[in-house]
């Protein structure tokens, strides 16, 4: 565009941009940390939605609906209370993507909160639970239920330890992004 107007000036050769205006470290921080925890909320989602899908017989059974045909011929084991509870996490997952549109600190605590209590809680509870089937599991290598033929236990350890991790890195990343929009909420007190 300058060679429109003439030839550049001297001392413009585009190396005096220090002085320019960058960013402020809370947009980039937000800006990033907004993405990973919308790829990690997503997941949250899609994991609670297949623990939907094989709580589905129990449900129904609970629910009084009645077993479908189709429902009878999976060979999952009895529903454990923890898994219940898990699914209510769903909630808190919704919450979070809710509140990233509008850098909504409210509706992020309120995400923090419901991961701690309806998603870390009903995990840790799992693994206690599940952890004699585990360890009756490695000593004798018999099972007590199968998941599709494959050892139940087994498949629930990598649910859980699946389920801990993106917990986890939720957290962190509402943590990072709860420090980043906290500087615009003490702007407008001022």
């Amino acid at each position: 565009m300058a060679s429109k107007y003439g030839s550049r000036p001297t001392g413009t050769d585009g190396s005096d941009f220090w002085h320019r205006e960058s960013v402020a470290w809370q947009y980039k921080q937000s800006s990033l940390n907004k993405s990973r925890l919308k790829i990690v909320l997503v997941l949250e989602v899609l994991v609670c939605l297949m623990l939907v899908v094989r709580l589905l017989p129990g449900m129904t059974a609970f629910l009084g609906l009645g077993i479908f045909g189709r429902l009878k011929t999976w060979d999952f084991p009895a529903p454990r209370p923890w898994e219940y509870i898990w699914m209510i996490n769903l909630m808190a997952g919704v919450l979070g993507l809710k509140s990233l549109p509008k850098n909504d600190i409210p509706l992020l605590r309120q995400y923090v909160i419901g991961t701690v209590v309806f998603g870390i809680c009903p995990v840790v509870y799992g693994i206690f639970d599940q952890i004699d089937d585990l360890y009756a599991y490695l000593n004798e290598k018999k099972s007590i239920g199968t998941i599709q033929g494959f050892p139940a236990v087994i498949v629930w350890f990598m649910f859980l330890t699946m389920a801990i991790q993106l917990h986890g890195f939720g957290l962190y990343f509402a943590r990072q992004l709860h420090k980043s929009w906290k500087p615009r909420l003490d702007k407008k007190k001022n």
